[in-house]
Parts: C-alpha cells; sequence; structure tokens
C-alpha cells in the first residue's frame, strides 16, 4: 500500500444520521474496555477477569479485510469456529442460496446494520498510476448469523471498468455472478460486529448499487454510489503531501463532490456526499431535476439542497416515484453551475451528475395527502361541493319535517295522574325565620300540589313526643329515596370545610342544625354510587339564593330553581324523565305562587336591609354565646269545640288532644320543651304560630288554594 493512501474519506451510510462510526468505535471501546478492567476486584481472578474483558479474534492475512473487527470475551476467545468468512464470490453465492432468498428483500429496521463507503486514495507507485478503491463495511448493532454484501454495477461510461465488462471471470456454472463477500458469526460474538472489505475498485464516472443482506432477519440495505472523474475527485494539490494546507487555502483548486444515495429511510432519501480530507468549503450544493415521463430528455427542476460544511448529508424527503438527476457541485473562487454560452469570465464549477431511478413513492402520510389535493384539484373541488349541496339539500329537508312535527306535537298535551305519594325528605340550613318560612312553602305545595310526602324536622321534632334528632336523621337517610337539598346562605358556609374549622352554625331552635351532619352522609353516599345518587338527590334553590358550591357542584346532582322549576322537580321526585324537550307545569294555583313569591321577597328585603345579618348565625366556635332556645311567650290560642281543635291540629300536624284531658298547670317561667300548660277544656301550642289570619282560614279555602295533584307533560 502506498503511504499517500487516504483511508479517512468516507460516505457513512447508516439507518439514522450520518456518525464517524470507526473513530466513534475507537473511543468508546477503549473508554469501556478501560472503565471495566479498572471496575474488576483487586481479588478477582484472571477468570473472572476474562468474563468481562473483550479481545478482537478477528485475523486474516488478506489485508482487504484490515478494517474488521470480531470481539469475544476473553473466556471464549480460545474457543474454535467463532467466525468464518467467505473470501470469494461463489463461496459466498454459495451460502446466500442456502437460505433461498427472493430477489427483493424488506429494508432492514434501523439500529440493526450501518452500511459504510470509503473510497480510498492509492498514489502513484511503481506498478500502477493513480487509483481509488472502494472500503465497503457493514456493522452489526445487534445479533446476526450472517453478513454478507454484492456489488452491482448499474453504468459504466466505457470498458475500463472490470466490474462492469462481460469478462468470463463473472460466470459461475454458466450465471453472471457480481462481487460477494460474506462473513458468519457465532452466537458468542458480542456486538456491535464489524465486517469490511476494501478491494474492489472506484471507477470515474460508473455507477454502483451495494446490498448489503443480513440473515436470518432476510433483510436488506442498499445504497448508490457515483463519483466525478478521478482527477476532479482528487486533484493533484489536495493528495500531495508536499503542499502545505496554507498553499491549498491560498490556491483553493477546484474539485467535486463523490454522490451516494441511501435507501435505507423508508419515507425519505438520505443523499451523503464525500471529499478529500484536505478539501475546504462552506457549502456543497445539490440540484434535483426529474425527468418527464414521455420524454427523457427534458427535465423539471425539482429542489436545490444544500449542505453546510464539514457535514456530508441530507435528507431529501418526499419524492415521487420515477427517473430523477442529481447534480452536485461546489461553489469555488465564484465559479458558477452553468455557464451561458460566449459568457465572458465565467468558469463552471466541477459536477457530479448521478442518475436515479425510484420506483416507489417515498414521502410521509401528510405530504401524499397534498400532493393528490394538487393532482386531483378540480375533481375534488367538484365533488366537496356535490357533497355540501347534497347536505344543505338533506339538512334543510330535515330541518322542514323536524319544524312540521314539532308543529303537529306542539299543541299535544299529556296529562300525567299522580297517584303514589312520594316520601321526600328536605334538608336545609336554619338561616332565619325568613327563609324557614319560604321552605315550608315549599314544603306545603309538595304536600299539596305535588301528591309527596314531605319529611320536615319542624313537623317532625318538635311534637309532644320525644324523638332524638340524630336517631331520627340517619333512619331517614337510610330509609327515604329522594331528598331535596335547598341551598342558602349559611348552607354554602357549612359545605365551606375551611370555614366550618373555626365557625359554626349558632343554634336558635330546641335541637341542633342537622344541616351539616346530613350533608356529610349525601355526598359520601353520591361519592360511592354517583349515577344512584343522581336520581336520588335534587338540589333546590331560591331565586336570591347563592350558587351552587364547586365542592357540590363537581357530583353533578339536579339542580332546580324556585319556583319557576317547580313542575319539573315534582316530575323528578316521581322519578319522571321527560328531558329538556318537555314544557313540564303542575296544576299549583296562581295563589300558592304569589304566597310563595311574597315569602321570597320579604326573605330578599330582609337581607338587603341587614346586609350582616349572618354574623349573628355564623360565628366562631371559641365563643360562647348562645341563643335562648326557648320561644317567645307562647300564644295560646282557645277553641271551644272539637272541630275547631281537629282543624288546628291538622294545620299544625299535632295529635288533637282527648277529651276530658287535664294539664297541670305550672308556672309560667318553668314552661320547657318537655311540658306545657292549657286550662281546662283548652289547647295550648307551644311552637310559634304562623299569622292569626292563617289559622281562621276554613276548610273551603283550604281546599280551593291547594290546587291538584298532577302535572301536564306538554311537548
Amino acid at each position: 500500500m502506498s503511504p499517500f493512501s487516504v483511508t479517512n474519506f468516507r460516505t457513512f451510510l447508516p439507518t439514522g444520521c450520518p456518525t464517524n462510526l470507526l473513530y466513534f468505535y475507537s473511543i468508546s471501546f477503549l473508554i469501556t474496555t478501560s472503565s471495566l478492567v479498572y471496575s474488576l476486584p483487586a481479588t478477582s481472578s484472571a477468570r473472572n477477569a476474562s468474563d468481562y474483558v473483550l479481545r478482537n479474534i478477528f485475523e486474516n492475512q488478506d489485508q482487504c479485510y484490515k478494517d474488521s473487527f470480531v470481539y469475544v470475551k476473553d473466556v471464549d476467545a480460545g474457543k474454535s469456529k467463532l467466525f468464518t468468512t467467505y473470501p470469494t464470490t461463489k463461496e459466498c453465492s454459495n451460502r446466500l442460496k442456502l437460505n433461498d432468498l427472493p430477489d427483493k428483500l424488506p429494508t432492514c429496521p434501523p439500529g440493526l446494520v450501518d452500511l459504510e463507503v470509503i473510497p480510498a486514495y492509492f498514489g502513484l507507485s511503481q506498478l500502477s498510476y493513480p487509483y481509488a478503491n472502494l472500503n465497503i463495511s457493514v456493522m452489526a448493532h445487534s445479533p446476526v448469523d450472517t453478513i454478507a454484501f454484492r456489488l452491482h454495477c448499474l453504468h459504466a461510461s466505457d470498458g475500463s471498468d472490470v466490474y462492469c465488462s462481460d469478462l468470463k471471470d463473472m460466470y459461475i456454472n454458466g450465471v453472471k455472478e457480481w462481487p460477494c463477500r460474506a462473513i458468519q458469526l457465532s452466537t458468542k460474538v458480542q456486538y456491535p460486529a464489524r465486517f469490511s472489505y476494501a478491494c474492489f475498485r472506484l471507477t470515474s464516472y460508473s455507477v454502483y448499487a451495494i446490498n448489503a443482506t443480513v440473515l436470518p432477519q432476510k433483510c436488506r440495505v442498499t445504497t448508490i454510489v457515483t463519483a466525478p472523474r478521478f482527477e476532479e475527485l482528487y486533484p493533484d494539490m489536495l493528495v500531495d503531501p508536499s503542499i502545505s494546507k496554507k498553499e491549498i487555502a491560498t490556491k483553493d483548486p477546484f474539485w467535486a463532490p463523490m454522490i451516494a444515495v441511501d435507501f435505507s429511510d423508508e419515507n425519505a432519501i438520505w443523499i451523503r456526499l464525500g471529499k478529500a480530507p484536505r478539501a475546504e468549503c462552506d457549502t456543497i450544493n445539490v440540484n434535483v431535476y426529474k425527468e418527464h415521463d414521455d420524454d427523457s430528455e427534458k427535465v423539471n427542476f425539482v429542489a436545490a439542497l444544500s449542505i453546510k460544511c464539514p457535514e456530508t448529508a441530507i435528507k431529501w424527503e418526499n419524492q415521487k416515484a420515477g427517473k430523477y438527476l442529481l447534480s452536485a457541485y461546489v461553489l469555488i473562487r465564484g465559479c458558477k453551475f452553468i455557464c451561458e454560452p460566449n459568457a465572458r469570465g465565467c468558469t463552471q464549477c466541477f459536477r457530479t451528475h448521478l442518475n436515479l431511478v425510484i420506483h416507489e413513492t417515498r414521502a410521509s402520510l401528510t405530504w401524499l395527502t397534498v400532493q393528490k389535493i394538487k393532482d386531483y384539484g378540480l375533481e375534488i373541488f367538484l365533488a366537496i361541493v356535490s357533497i355540501l349541496s347534497i347536505g344543505c339539500v338533506v339538512v334543510i329537508v330535515a330541518v322542514i319535517v323536524f319544524l312540521h312535527k314539532k308543529r303537529q306535537e306542539a299543541n299535544r298535551v299529556q296529562e300525567i295522574r299522580l297517584s303514589d305519594f312520594v316520601k321526600t325528605m328536605l334538608v336545609y340550613a336554619d338561616d332565619s325565620e325568613l327563609h324557614t318560612n319560604c321552605v315550608k312553602h315549599l314544603v306545603d305545595n309538595l304536600r299539596h300540589c305535588s301528591t309527596v310526602e314531605p319529611i320536615f324536622d319542624l313537623e317532625k321534632l318538635i311534637t309532644a313526643e320525644q324523638v332524638v334528632p340524630s336517631r331520627w336523621l340517619i333512619e331517614q337517610l337510610s330509609t327515604l329515596q329522594k331528598f331535596i337539598i335547598v341551598i342558602s346562605d349559611c348552607a354554602v358556609r357549612i359545605l365551606d370545610s375551611e370555614a366550618s374549622e373555626t365557625h359554626h352554625l349558632v343554634q336558635s331552635r330546641p335541637f341542633s342544625d342537622l344541616f351539616g351532619p346530613a350533608m356529610d352522609i349525601i355526598i359520601g353516599d353520591a361519592t360511592r354510587r354517583p349515577e344512584e345518587a343522581r336520581k336520588k338527590y335534587a338540589i333546590a334553590r331560591f331565586e336570591i339564593s347563592p350558587e351552587v358550591p364547586a365542592n357540590l357542584a363537581i357530583l353533578r346532582l339536579p339542580t332546580f330553581i324556585l319556583p319557576k322549576d317547580f313542575s319539573r322537580l315534582t316530575a323528578f321526585l316521581h322519578s319522571l324523565d321527560y328531558g329538556e324537550t318537555f314544557n313540564i307545569t303542575s296544576n299549583i294555583s296562581k295563589c300558592r305562587l304569589d304566597d310563595w313569591a311574597l315569602a321570597i321577597y320579604r326573605t330578599t328585603i330582609f337581607t338587603r336591609e341587614n346586609p350582616n345579618w349572618i354574623d349573628t348565625r355564623w360565628k366562631p366556635k371559641d365563643e360562647q354565646d348562645v341563643m335562648n332556645l326557648k320561644r317567645e311567650t307562647p300564644v295560646t290560642f282557645t277553641y271551644s269545640n272539637e272541630e275547631g281543635r281537629i282543624a288546628a291540629s291538622k294545620k299544625f300536624n299535632l295529635i288533637p288532644p282527648k277529651e276530658g284531658s287535664e294539664v297541670d298547670e305550672v308556672e309560667e317561667g318553668e314552661i320547657s320543651q318537655k311540658e306545657a300548660s292549657a286550662p281546662d277544656d283548652e289547647t295550648a301550642f307551644l311552637i310559634k304560630p304562623p299569622a292569626l289570619d292563617d289559622i281562621s282560614d276554613s276548610d273551603e279555602d283550604e281546599e280551593e288554594d291547594q290546587g291538584s295533584n298532577t302535572i301536564v307533560a306538554l311537548r
């Protein structure tokens, strides 16, 4: 070998980005080997150390294989048959024929192997003129059995290329076999492993296809290589060691790059360009042209690719199948790609041309979609317009039919008889007497207009019977199927976990407020069974009430604004699902709605005139002030006959006393929740009743005001 041979001029053909693999491997191997040796314990035996140290066992007297290496563990180095080379085309071909390979193999997956082509320069010697060889190397990164590569000649400008000629030596048993070399590796081999052959001659203007086949994966990596005229690739000034770099930079000789096209990427093509080691450049340019399908002499300009030195590769994406022409050149001393005829002072750059055939479109899905739109733009436009027109007609017809049906059904009224009473508990906070009065109206309307039996604490806990509030609450929560949660200002404060840690709702009734304990149980149940909870619990808020707090709204329970949603609340309590398309109304009288609205209005006026009213109800827990739990001085009503007592007991949900019962008289100051006194033949009520006018209402007025137990669903 000549001392002026160039071995670092290379074109890398890996499946990923270009990298100087030999340099990378040398550095990484030295670091890895050094770290493995020094990391061994001092007491390790020689045999244990051999399990970590790798040894290159590739030995071949033929200098064509000098860049190959095969590493195994030191303990396996003495074993035989660690690798086998096939040094002739006949042996290599026979090895491949054993696997019955088809002519076309799939592309190897990324990361399995890298194909590397290095043109090596050989200077003038006593035996030959300067020439260049192709050093073909395949680097395997994962376990493989056999690596083989062939050199196919695709085109030659003259008969000087021995591989492109029809010499007798190219035939084996009457069949033309392209030059082939292979290696077989045992399972003891450590990876990466490299198989290299550096004795294929590179001829100017010839085009070669190099196919690397991998077994047992049965896949292939392909690249196409061509070089310009030898003197353009290796100008004398760049390969003469007697010329300094300074002189080269001063004269800046013209040169042309070598082109290699890598087909390892399924969606693109890598164009790799090579140059002499001492060649300087700013950019290397590649012009891409596409031949007409009907006329090979006409070409269309496709793209101008530019590679900034010292990079030597660029990814050419999105190509249609067809015939292409690649022209690579370097702008040196103001040279031009093409000089017009008779142009003065124009110097044409050295260029390298490669005719390339792409059999299948290699592009991304997005690019293919855009190209389809460009190619069939008019047809696609007409199709879209037709589809939109048909769609518009269908929509218009559907709207007309829908409106017609809706108009026909607009007057269809369905009256639903509510025959079954539904027990429903109201869960609310004791904000104030005005707010409680609004809740009482809700209870009264549910009872008389919705066929609902409300479970109301003021009716159940303040009676002659002694009921434990906590036990009563647990019993209702465990047995009832419907609940109404009434949102108010104090309810929002109680639901706020941070505010409830330091403050509480001051007790104003003979029993503690049950809203907080009830909501703890309801929220827990709704969290465990959200779908069932949305059929069991409803949220009601008056028009003056605050919004539902976030920690309750997240449960997505049905919410009703009263009194406008009273009819839908009734439908919910009776499990009637009519959706939003129905206009549901109940036969609640206007008088009841006016009374209810008046109660809400009074509450609004009160909160407006007393903006700080809630401070009297929501106080810190450390304050010992407790509101007087006793009611005002009881108002005693005297009834002269049995009918009056029965009517009053029904109105206030009290059990009428038996005739002739006597109640012992006690002092007024000793009246408590458990005791009450009344004169003989009189009934005494210790809870504050509504206005006297309400008590004097006759049964006929009550019957006229209560409405009916039906709802109307109107579509």
